[in-house]
């Protein structure tokens, strides 16, 4: 399961944040002339049969639905020709699919929302299962909510704030719950809520030799513990996932930009604030590189703020004497749990275009380290940093105690460009601040040019994440150039 960063105006990834998700697999049905061109021969798996087996839809090349189907979230990635895409109905479809394609030569991806930052779940030459029809929310008498591995976010908040729930997450609507939860789930509630991931309860999965299994804390414990955070498309296809929730809060959203002078000041001031305030409040801090015609890197810093809406400015006014200057713009205002995440959300416009990589940033930073990173966002154009805050409910669990192993961080580091061609720039700031955050990356901002990626997503749980993933695929099944079985 893999995800993808997302931002769009106001505070939506496009312009603020990224996020992702990206964990089921499609195949997709094509017509008798297409597979009369020699597609049946993509690794001899027999795509007819398999189109009548299943309960949903087979597209291959040539058919009307596939164009579309085949385009990876990212249009930075250029086209895909995977050799089929399967739209799932179920756990049924998706047995189906790995036991007629398993063994032909071919890469077999899962793909829920299919924003994998990498495109792992759109392979050329495969066959992605498409889980996206799979996204039926059902909660239970317990307080659960069970919900299909396909659902989108915008689906899940909508179905949660109308019982008066809540479940942190991301903030891009058309991430997949799937691939975000696999990856960790950080989201602007990650603070007093914790990752998206240490809500879930259980989760059904279609191991890579088709069996059907429940993953909780007392069945395939193993399989569960690598499914909160060890990143998608590993091992099996999650079929559903069921969650714990929380009572629906009122979200107070603040935003802060400070002096383009005073961005070192803000960054420092915002890493040392943000590592002393109180779980209730959760933040990203932007710095964006400067323009040709003035190449200061500005910043912003906006967040939410749990709990009663009047508590909230004693603790901005501790960030804004630590900055030691006034901000030129402020903005507070409180929403309901759903409005807060449509707010974030922004407009969504669908595909997006961007180069992306990420570092964890271990402790705060001085000042002289700010300047550091504010010189090296100087010699950029087109780049933004979002450091999106941990700690809180998040630091609460042991590095071990899941595959999510950057529980002690400050914060995580997207180093985001919406330009095409911006990937060797995002690699190089990427190494340069290296030496300031640690080693660190997060799994759900895949980056395919990433050298030391095995230890820098996984940490000290690689090896014992590698050990689960080859005990439920075997055989390399699910495999792709980032699966941990490869690290």
């Amino acid at each position: 399961m893999t995800t993808a960063p997302h931002s769009g105006k106001g505070l939506s990834r496009r312009n603020l944040f990224s996020l992702g998700g990206a964990a089921a697999l499609t195949i997709a049905g094509g017509s008798s002339a297409a597979l009369a061109g020699g597609l049946r021969g993509a690794g001899n798996v027999d795509w007819p049969g398999l189109r009548k087996a299943l309960d949903g839809s087979l597209y291959l090349p040539g058919d009307p639905a596939y164009a579309q189907a085949a385009l990876p979230y990212n249009s930075a990635l250029g086209p895909r020709t995977p050799a089929a895409i399967a739209m799932v109905n179920g756990r049924t479809d998706i047995k189906r699919c790995l036991t007629r394609a398993a063994g032909h030569g071919i890469p077999i991806a899962s793909r829920s929302g299919g924003h994998s930052y990498a495109g792992y779940s759109t392979p050329d030459g495969g066959l992605v299962i498409d889980v996206s029809r799979a996204n039926k929310i059902t909660f239970k008498d317990d307080g659960t909510v069970q919900i299909g591995a396909g659902a989108r976010l915008s689906e899940v908040y909508a179905a949660l704030a109308a019982r008066g729930r809540a479940l942190p997450g991301g903030s891009c609507p058309s991430v997949g719950i799937a691939g975000l939860t696999l990856g960790g789930g950080i989201g602007v509630l990650s603070r007093p809520y914790g990752l998206t991931c240490d809500h879930l309860t259980s989760a059904h999965v279609v191991t890579a030799g088709g069996e059907l299994l429940r993953a909780d804390a007392k069945r395939n414990a193993d399989l569960f513990w690598a499914l909160r955070g060890g990143g998608g498309g590993q091992g099996g296809v999650v079929t559903d996932l069921t969650f714990a929730t929380v009572a629906a809060p009122t979200v107070t959203v603040f935003s802060l930009t400070f002096p383009t002078p005073a961005t070192p000041a803000a960054l420092s001031a915002w890493s040392q604030w943000i590592e002393t305030a109180p779980k209730a409040i959760s933040s990203v801090c932007h710095i964006n590189s400067g323009t040709a015609t003035d190449p200061s890197p500005r910043n912003r810093i906006v967040g939410t703020f749990v709990g009663t809406p009047s508590k909230l400015p004693p603790h901005l006014s501790t960030l804004i004497a630590a900055v030691g200057t006034d901000p030129t713009a402020r903005t507070v205002k409180s929403y309901t749990y759903l409005g807060a995440m449509q707010h974030f959300a922004g407009k969504n416009t669908g595909r997006e275009k961007f180069r992306a990589a990420s570092r964890v940033l271990k402790g705060t930073l001085s000042t002289a380290q700010a300047q550091q990173v504010t010189d090296l966002m100087a010699a950029r154009r087109g780049l933004v940093l979002l450091l999106d805050s941990l700690g809180g409910e998040v630091a609460d669990l042991s590095p071990t105690d899941t595959a999510f192993v950057h529980r002690k961080a400050l914060a995580s580091v997207q180093i985001y460009t919406s330009s095409a061609t911006g990937d060797p720039a995002v690699l190089a700031v990427q190494k340069a601040l290296t030496p300031l955050t640690g080693p660190g990356s997060y799994v759900n901002y895949l980056n395919a040019g990433q050298n030391d990626w095995g230890s820098a997503y996984w940490g000290k749980n690689l090896t014992r994440l590698r050990k689960v993933v080859k005990k439920y695929d075997p055989d390399g099944v699910l495999d792709f150039a980032q699966n941990a079985r490869n690290a």
